[in-house]
């Protein structure tokens, strides 16, 4: 009997401290919070505000002077991020400035909690993302003139220019320039804009102008642009024939003497005559009444490695003279013939264009 008197001792204890425990909890406020971000995706530096509202879970009322914490899921776990207090309503709001830990796309999870006191019960929202984006850099690559063919011994002018997008010009962090494979340095002309000048172009080949750049909240960029050298790659002399074969005049031209990556121009005048007709492969025949002139022009270039160029012209009158000029597509006078006999044969130095 003894022992069923502290028994039930022992059990009415118990259910009275767990009816006290039951009406402690019964009394504290349950709650519900919200979370809304401005902006899913912002740039750095972007102002990103955070905004919700800590309410009674039953009546939908409220709750103001309460502590909100911002958490985001750091690599161990979650971190405290920002704070905010509930004011009439119940809303919070708290503003962040966009940065970034390293510079690339960094999506930060985030989520709102309340703690919970001696009052209310703790409550917390889901998990939503913000990201900071990296923005393009927009780099500009232009030549002097917008021309990406040179003549030789000029020299090419590259202009570089950095802006964020909203048309302000930028520094980058980092830029590298490279002309022909080999690193170049760049003569900064003012802010985000640089320029690089070429050494004077000697060789009939093309050359690779690149530029790379970084910035910290900014994709990197690159781009590179080519140009060419147009004109005679060596002064040797050109050798050239003229000869009367009936009623046309045979002009012959050694391609070898020609480069066959060029586009020619070949102007002719006949002293005592004038060209009326005119043929070559691959070659376009016109005449100029008013220069008294004739023309043979290649849109394709095409010239033989080894082969000669047979021009063959019909003319009005006795021309006993010829006259004859090389210009290439862009109209650089490439070589002079000066005149030559209506037979035989006759070697000429170029001129330098």
């Amino acid at each position: 009997m003894r022992y069923a008197a502290y028994f039930a001792i022992a059990s009415g204890l118990i259910l009275l401290l767990s009816g006290t425990l039951i009406n402690a909890t019964a009394q504290m406020m349950s709650t519900d919070i919200t979370l809304e971000i401005s902006s899913s995706r912002v740039n750095l530096n972007d102002t990103v505000t955070f905004s919700g509202s800590l309410t009674n879970a039953e009546t939908g009322e409220g709750i103001a002077g309460k502590d909100i914490t911002i958490y985001k899921m750091g690599p161990m776990g979650p971190l405290p991020f920002l704070t905010a207090t509930t004011g009439e309503g119940g809303m919070f709001s708290v503003d962040w400035n966009a940065m970034l830990e390293t510079n690339r796309n960094m999506p930060i999870n985030v989520w709102a909690q309340f703690d919970g006191d001696g009052d209310a019960m703790p409550s917390r929202t889901g998990k939503t993302t913000v990201t900071v984006a990296l923005k393009p850099i927009e780099l500009v690559l232009t030549t002097d003139s917008n021309v990406n063919a040179y003549s030789l011994g000029k020299k090419a002018l590259f202009s570089v220019a950095f802006s964020d997008g909203a048309g302000n010009f930028v520094d980058p962090d980092f830029v590298r320039a490279t002309y022909d494979g080999r690193f170049v340095e760049m003569a900064g002309v003012d802010v985000g804009r640089y320029t690089f000048e070429t050494p004077h172009l000697v060789k009939f080949e093309q050359h690779q102008f690149g530029v790379f750049a970084e910035k910290w909240g900014f994709k990197s960029a690159q781009k590179s642009t080519t140009i060419t050298t147009f004109g005679v790659q060596d002064y040797k002399p050109m050798k050239v024939t003229a000869a009367k074969r009936g009623d046309d005049i045979r002009i012959v031209v050694r391609s070898s003497d020609l480069n066959p990556h060029n586009i020619y121009t070949f102007v002719g005048t006949l002293v005592g005559g004038v060209a009326t007709k005119g043929s070559a492969t691959d070659w376009q025949f016109s005449t100029d009444d008013a220069t008294n002139s004739f023309m043979f022009k290649t849109l394709e270039g095409y010239l033989v490695p080894g082969k000669s160029i047979t021009f063959k012209v019909k003319s009005e009158g006795a021309p006993t003279q010829l006259l004859w000029k090389a210009f290439d597509l862009y109209g650089k006078e490439h070589s002079t013939i000066r005149a030559i006999s209506g037979s035989g044969a006759t070697t000429v130095k170029p001129i330098r264009s």
